[in-house]
């Protein structure tokens, strides 16, 4: 009996075995992409239902454990989920096609991450490959064109210097409206960026609503740019990459041309003027045979150089990246030069499934040489001297010296550059570190902590060999100047959230947040004078000033501390992945306000409707995606007004020779925060499986409480002004988008692409007053800011060549006088911005090109006011001068040199363009020659051109400014490069 049941429990166990055997097992495969066969690693394998997970190897393979009958789910970034049933085979390979709708659905906006669909907003993302190796060292530069709604002028075309950046337009007269900029959550100045190196940037966010910008509070009145570097990945192998970049960069074409020495003389003879006034026809072929052109001797073909290092690649638990770049870059003027050496390590560890720690982090060392004077018509400057000098001067003597001397504008000018020296360092360090833990089920809690510091010292001196250090006032014997400046800006953070769903439909996150951000800085400087012919370019060259000699030095600086503390809510609501909820509200402290104004509340709501989440379009095959969503909201800005403005500050004056004190400014305890109240609406569109993607959008933004002027009487209050908040203004329009993938096949792809805003700005409300002048332009109501406010030009009269205007009332007159100004010639600020441009790639092939564009745009030219003036005889003048007024009947537009030049309408100019800004073409090496090769995973060559041609009817340098009026800029130099990206 023993026997048989032994027997039996045997024949059982082999059995229940074999059924086991037969539900359980060992499955193996591989995974590849479709699109070209190679493996793809870190593609996440999980039997569905279950926890049950691993992740395939660098060559693609996998090993599971898992049961027949059950699913197996493929899932990798940017690649459609597969799901496999496990069968009677151990062995299932997958091969995954790329989801091109989730190309993009992570967006950064602000604090945290979103799917893209379920972004309520009006943000705009710029991936980093339209970033990467351009030519240019400040990123802000980089940026032109890219997004809707984002305004970038390059004020110079000198090498690190920052653009003007404006997002939806100017919402202050007096104030800021640049946008706030946060790299990895740290707030940084807008001309930071030429210390950072743009190939390290794996995204930016352009936060353009309140719904985006509220979060920010009074930060971000005027838009936020929120810049992700890169991190790596979990699991991924450590991958190097080696990015070189060598090009050249020219000077323009100019929209105008000047006289030569045979013209010029002839001129001042006919006008009396001038070294030819009194010149026979001989001694003027004499001096005509120096004919210099000073282009040759300021301008050069510069050159471009960089070289990047990168290590890429994380495991289980960590993620890194690091790069090492340095970047040279010569400017097209002799000198100006920027050297910028970066060094930036991110890591990340999740040592379990509720931690996260990291750290991001930047050093910066950067060398730049600029030159004088820049963007001003002064004789020191090159940009001027080039034009104004007269051909007939020779740059240099007999023996090789630079023959510098009274009115020798060229060579004074060529002398300053090479003898004369101007220099600026700066070491930079940006870093953050961050922990972030699950507290309970649903609830997480972080904390960051950055910083933003740099140390910036620039000295220039003028040697007293040279013609300007020996019209240096005083002692005419040459200065010497130095400036160190530290600046340190804190930024701390803290948040709970509450993350969960319920019934598989109803998504909430809910979070609080702590923000402080401290900012600290100390600026000093001294120039000294009576340099020492031994010791030009030092300190100690400074002669020791005495009451006898009046070589005393001038010394300055400035000590400042500024406090913002911050605590707000931000909660997001979704249902079924169809409607959504965005609510956020802050309240700020700020140090720049008395205690009753100094805190204030700002708040934003927003909805979305995802329409094509809906049932009567499941199915739909021409709308892939379709989303509807609305926003309103506040923010503040307080960067209209000098920190502490609420008390009155003094100075030091003299009376009679004897120092006293003075008022510098009067208080205005009853200050606060500017307001933007900001409307918008959108509809975010992908159409014939994603063949044709975009958005639409309206918005509609008022500032309130503006920070206006008022005129204050001078002989009871010492100072002639006060501010105060009481104007409004608006910017109303619309953000476009459009991107159609016009050609798709296995080896070709053919693809356009453009944006554009078109913004519409008026002044509502001046409070006590309903206009002022500011500068060349006037501030009215009903108006757009920056409207020209100038005396009408009416011609020349062809009787007796006499200059004409307009009066007040439209009437021509030959009198000039300043109380006829009106205000009709438009605005310097343009109404249309935009870029288009497009992508194709053929195989192994790439090429694509940028156009970015401004239009119903005005600029005073500067520049012709001085080369189209007899006035200034004595320095080169423009051909356009040949056409003046000599005798009766004449038709021109150039007065006779019997009257004066006076500013007028005839000097602002249409300033609208289209620029050529990018053209690149690529060469990827396909895989089979990488895997002859071994030892390298990607190489890639290309060639690029930028600033390419420019479309324009402006006959000034440049008609893309940071200004309104053009006084010989740096010209935007047109660059072309050669590059050779390696992967290994």
């Amino acid at each position: 009996m023993k026997l048989k049941l032994t027997w039996l429990m045997t024949l059982f166990m082999a059995l229940v075995m074999q059924f086991s055997y037969a539900q359980e097992k060992t499955v193996t495969g591989t995974v590849i992409s479709e699109a070209d066969g190679l493996p793809l690693p870190g593609v996440n394998v999980i039997v569905k239902g279950t926890t049950r997970g691993v992740q395939t190897d660098f060559d693609g393979n996998y090993t599971i454990t898992a049961s027949t009958g059950e699913t197996l789910v493929f899932s990798f970034v940017s690649m459609k989920t597969v799901e496999m049933k496990v069968g009677s085979s151990s062995s299932i390979n997958v091969s995954m096609q790329e989801d091109v709708a989730a190309l993009e659905e992570v967006v950064v906006v602000g604090y945290s991450s979103r799917d893209e669909t379920k972004v309520s907003g009006a943000v705009s993302v710029v991936k980093a490959e339209a970033i990467e190796q351009v030519p240019i060292a400040s990123f802000d530069q980089i940026l032109q064109g890219q997004a809707p709604g984002v305004q970038v002028s390059a004020g110079s075309g000198q090498p690190g210097r920052s653009a003007r950046v404006r997002i939806r337009g100017n919402g202050s007269i007096n104030g800021s409206n640049t946008p706030l900029y946060i790299v990895d959550g740290i707030q940084v100045g807008a001309g930071d960026f030429a210390a950072l190196n743009p190939n390290d940037f794996e995204n930016i966010s352009v936060l353009k609503d309140a719904s985006a910008t509220a979060q920010y509070g009074s930060r971000g009145a005027n838009g936020v740019i929120v810049v992700t570097t890169k991190k790596g990945a979990f699991g991924e192998k450590t991958e190097f990459k080696y990015r070189t970049q060598y090009g050249i960069s020219k000077v323009g074409n100019s929209r105008f041309s000047m006289m030569n020495s045979q013209e010029l003389l002839n001129f001042q003879r006919l006008i009396g003027s001038g070294l030819g006034a009194d010149k026979t026809d001989a001694e003027i072929a004499e001096l005509a045979q120096v004919d210099t052109n000073w282009e040759d001797y300021f301008f050069r073909t510069a050159q471009t150089v960089s070289h990047e290092i990168s290590m890429t690649g994380g495991s289980e638990k960590s993620r890194y990246y690091s790069s090492l770049s340095y970047f040279d870059q010569e400017g097209i003027s002799v000198r100006s030069d920027f050297k910028r050496f970066t060094f930036r390590n991110n890591f990340e560890s999740r040592p379990n499934d509720k931690t996260k720690i990291g750290f991001n982090s930047l050093v910066a060392y950067s060398i730049d040489h600029g030159v004088d004077s820049e963007a001003s018509v002064t004789l020191q400057n090159p940009y001027a001297a080039v034009y104004l000098a007269s051909p007939y001067d020779a740059p240099y003597n007999a023996d090789g010296t630079f023959a510098t001397g009274n009115g020798r504008v060229g060579a004074n000018a060529l002398e300053n550059l090479y003898d004369n020296g101007r220099e600026g360092k700066q070491i930079r360090f940006t870093g953050s570190v961050y922990a972030e833990r699950e507290l309970f089920k649903n609830i997480s809690a972080r904390t960051d902590l950055g910083v933003d510091f740099t140390q910036d010292n620039a000295f220039r001196y003028a040697d007293p060999s040279t013609h300007y250090g020996s019209t240096t006032t005083p002692g005419n014997a040459g200065f010497y100047t130095e400036s160190n400046n530290y600046f340190a800006n804190i930024t701390s953070t803290t948040r709970l959230v509450y993350d969960n769903v319920f019934a598989d439909k109803h998504s909430l996150t809910a979070g609080v947040y702590m923000e402080y951000v401290k900012t600290h800085s100390r600026s000093s400087g001294f120039t000294g004078y009576g340099i020492n012919p031994t010791l030009p370019g030092v300190p100690a060259g400074i002669s020791e000033g005495t009451p006898d000699n009046e070589l005393i030095p001038t010394v300055s600086g400035s000590v400042l501390e500024r406090g913002l503390f911050s605590y707000f809510g931000l909660v997001n609501y979704d249902f079924d992945g169809r409607f959504g909820i965005d609510a956020s509200i802050r309240r700020d402290a700020s140090s720049k306000f008395a205690d009753e104004n100094k805190w204030a509340t700002f708040y934003s709501v927003a909805g979305r409707w995802n329409i094509s989440n809906e049932e009567f379009l499941a199915g739909n095959k021409t709308i892939n995606n379709l989303k509807l969503r609305a926003s309103y909201g506040t923010s503040g800005n307080q960067d209209a007004v000098a920190d502490y403005s609420e008390s009155t500050a003094y100075g030091q004056t003299s009376y009679n020779g004897n120092t006293g004190i003075a008022f510098g400014r009067i208080g205005n305890p009853e200050l606060k925060w500017e307001v933007s109240n900001q409307f918008n609406v959108g509809l975010d569109y992908d159409l014939f499986n994603y063949r044709l993607s975009g958005s639409v959008e309206y918005y509609n933004n008022k500032t309130t409480d503006l920070f206006v002027t008022y005129n204050l009487s001078q002989a009871s209050a010492g100072v002639g002004s006060i501010q105060a908040n009481a104007g409004s203004m608006r910017n109303a329009g619309f953000d476009v988008s459009l991107t159609g993938v016009l050609v798709r096949t296995d080896d070709f792809q053919f693809e356009l692409n453009g944006n554009f805003n078109y913004n519409e700005n008026e002044i509502l409300d001046l409070g006590q007053v309903n206009e002022f002048e500011q500068g060349t332009s006037i501030i009215r109501e009903g108006l757009p800011l920056g409207s020209h406010y100038i005396v009408g030009w009416a011609g020349v009269n062809p009787a007796n060549g006499q200059p004409l205007y307009y009066d007040l009332d439209g009437n021509v007159t030959n009198v000039y006088s300043e109380t006829n100004s009106v205000a009709k010639y438009g605005s310097f600020n343009p109404v249309w911005t935009g870029g288009f441009g497009a992508r194709v790639t053929y195989k192994a092939f790439e090429l694509s090109t940028l156009f970015t564009f401004a239009a119903d745009y005005y600029r005073f030219n500067n520049q012709t006011f001085f080369q189209e003036n007899p006035n200034f005889a004595q320095y080169n003048l423009s051909t356009a001068m040949l056409d003046m007024w000599q005798q009766p009947g004449d038709i021109t537009e150039i007065q006779s040199s019997d009257f004066n030049r006076e500013f007028s309408s005839k000097d602002i100019e249409d300033a609208s363009f289209t620029k050529w800004r990018n053209l690149t073409i690529a060469y990827n090496l396909p895989q089979r020659y990488i895997d002859s090769i071994g030892y390298i995973s990607g190489l890639r060559l290309y060639a690029q051109g930028q600033n390419l041609y420019t479309w324009t009817e402006f006959t000034g340098f440049d008609p893309e400014d940071d200004n309104n009026i053009a006084q010989y800029e740096y010209p935007t130099p047109r660059t072309f490069t050669i590059g050779l990206d390696v992967k290994f």
